[in-house]
């Protein structure tokens, strides 16, 4: 593979040798970023990809789903999403809006849209998805094997190749970059999407400030699970290439782009027992260096130069 997986330019390329530190493997990998577009692309994808996604990665890690918590949850989440009702207004006094909120009102779904996640993991968001309104399906081609919960929400081993049906929304977060051919990938989404629906990606940004910091130390890097690393350009030209309207782009960082990839110049993987994300404790950042980072994320966001962003778009209407 010599040329870009986002824009297929081949020239004024630069070359890259980024370790698999997550697991801290050391395993070594050449990517290219784009001359053009200025994406990032894996050169070649590892065989046994499976050595990189064992039983312990956090995707697939999860809690038992508890059908009268799930209950409690759609009533806060209705109310936040604009629901007459009691008992939401009363649970939204105690507990915040999850981040799905946010995602649901930018998207402008209506109660009863139908969503497709897809790179789901365990299924966590499909759940609450599900609770809020939102019959709710999620796929994995890694998952060990198919879930339904208690509320009707699935989670299918599939990719999104094999899928069928149509959805009123497809959600991919941070899945997109793990897939080695994006263009058709989103050919795909636009497969199963309804005339006129809703899609949602998000994905690490490739040229932001804790790339011009930490380079290859930088978190999200994540190879070679990443086959793919967009810059906002490289995304939003591939989007209208497959035929979808760009609505809106929120950058939604966080602290992780700092403290992990401290962690990574420290030679600390993100799995080890030393990680803030495993035993925060044991870390070596207090909780006042960590809400140093969320306010600096904050600012970041503010000036569309965190490392990771939210791409809201539209398909084509019915003729």
């Amino acid at each position: 593979m010599g040329g870009c997986r986002v824009c297929g330019n081949s020239r004024g390329n630069r070359h890259h040798l980024f370790r698999e530190k997550y697991l801290g493997l050391g395993d070594g990998f050449d990517y290219i970023e784009c001359g053009g577009c200025g994406s990032l692309s894996i050169v070649d994808i590892p065989a046994q990809m499976g050595r990189y996604y064992p039983e312990t990665y956090y995707s697939y890690t999860s809690r038992p789903y508890r059908r009268l918590a799930g209950l409690l949850k759609g009533w806060r989440d209705g109310h936040y999403l604009g629901r007459p009702g009691i008992a939401g207004g009363l649970l939204s006094r105690f507990f915040p809006p999850p981040p799905y909120i946010e995602w649901l009102k930018n998207l402008e779904l209506p109660v009863g849209a139908t969503i497709l996640d897809v790179g789901s993991g365990s299924g966590a968001l499909v759940a609450n998805l599900q609770d809020a309104g939102f019959p709710a399906t999620g796929i994995d081609p890694y998952l060990r094997a198919p879930l339904t919960f208690a509320n009707g929400a699935r989670v299918l081993k599939q990719s999104l190749e094999e899928t069928g049906g149509s959805f009123d929304c497809v959600m991919l977060h941070h899945c997109l970059e793990h897939m080695p051919a994006p263009r058709e990938a989103l050919d795909h989404v636009r497969r199963v999407l309804k005339p006129g629906g809703r899609v949602l990606v998000r994905i690490p940004v490739m040229g932001t400030h804790a790339w011009r910091t930490y380079g290859e130390n930088w978190f999200q890097l994540d190879a070679p699970r990443h086959f793919v690393i967009f810059t906002e350009e490289g995304l939003a030209g591939l989007a209208r290439e497959a035929g979808f309207t760009l609505l809106k782009t929120v950058y939604d960082s966080t602290a992780s782009q700092f403290w992990a990839s401290e962690q990574y110049a420290g030679g600390i993987p993100l799995a080890d027992d030393r990680s803030y994300a495993v035993h925060p404790e044991r870390s070596r950042f207090s909780p006042a260096q960590i809400e140093t980072y969320e306010r600096e994320a904050a600012l970041l966001n503010a000036r569309s130069d965190g490392d990771q962003a939210a791409f809201y778009l539209a398909g084509e209407p019915l003729a």
